[in-house]
């Protein structure tokens, strides 16, 4: 998996996602420190995305696009701007009103 190339991989997961394939490690940036839209963005070899996305095709934060890849970060950053409103589930509550039907003490 030798490669000049990169992509750029958005990342909504709260504390990112470490990627790793035949040796390789690819830390992504996550929620927390986002860039865009909520997603950290971080350049990934074009390659070994290629082979990990498709090793992981039914991973369900990829399928569900709290993870992607572009070409340019540009483009990532205009994803995960297109893409701000998508849920993981896993956002803070709000202390105001934590959830339907409970108030706060």
């Amino acid at each position: 998996m030798a490669t000049t190339s990169t992509v750029t991989v958005g990342c909504k997961l709260p504390n990112g996602l470490v990627l790793e394939l035949a040796g390789q490690r690819h830390e992504l940036a996550g929620a927390r420190t986002a860039k865009a839209g909520g997603y950290g963005l971080t350049p990934v070899p074009a390659d070994f995305w290629q082979v990990w996305a498709q090793k992981y095709a039914g991973f369900p934060p990829l399928e569900a696009g709290l993870i992607f890849a572009q070409t340019t970060p540009e483009k990532a950053a205009g994803q995960a701007k297109e893409q701000a409103s998508l849920r993981t589930g896993m956002e803070p509550l709000n202390p105001a009103a934590p959830a339907p039907g409970i108030t706060p003490a």
